[in-house]
């Protein structure tokens, strides 16, 4: 009889290794899952927040850049002498109309247009009639109501033209 005595593992040792990495394994892909989860939910939430914010520096900058601020039909008019910006509002969405168009999905409530603390409620017929110097509305996200202002700060020479008829 020949003596040779083989190097090898046990059957007993080989299932349990293989329990251990089985074990170890499933662990790797839970964890994994969780993580993926969690990313997918931050790319959301971050997503949403960036529209939030984008919309939020547009509409201060065009405030800022606009030489008046109308209010029409659909939601509110900004002019200068090299451009006109239209921002529709609806309940569910802004839409923004320049060079390029813009929507903006988000939930508004409560907005409101005044001049000179005097809110415009209806559009008249002038433009002169319909300009505002403040638009303030309330932003719906995640269940929380954030509220939103702006202001436009018109120049002397500005509102002077408003009535030519005026008697200086």
């Amino acid at each position: 009889m020949n003596k040779h005595n083989v190097k090898a593992f046990t059957l007993l040792e080989v299932a349990i290794t293989m329990l251990i990495t089985a074990i170890l394994i499933g662990l790797a892909y839970t964890s994994y899952g969780i993580l993926v989860k969690s990313y997918r939910s931050f790319v959301v939430k971050n997503d949403s927040m960036q529209e939030l914010v984008s919309l939020d520096h547009v509409l201060a900058r065009d405030f800022d850049r606009a030489e008046i601020v109308t209010k029409d039909n659909e939601g509110i008019i900004l002019k200068n002498t090299q451009y006109s910006i239209k921002y529709s509002i609806s309940p569910t969405f802004i839409v923004r109309e320049a060079l390029k168009t813009d929507t903006f999905n988000v939930q508004i409530q409560d907005m409101q247009t005044s001049f000179e603390h005097v809110p415009i409620i209806e559009v008249q017929e002038t433009e002169e009639q319909n300009r505002i110097d403040e638009l303030s509305f309330t932003l719906l996200f995640q269940n929380e109501k954030i509220p939103y202002h702006y202001g436009k700060r018109y120049s002397a020479a500005n509102l002077i033209q408003r009535n030519p008829n005026a008697i200086h």
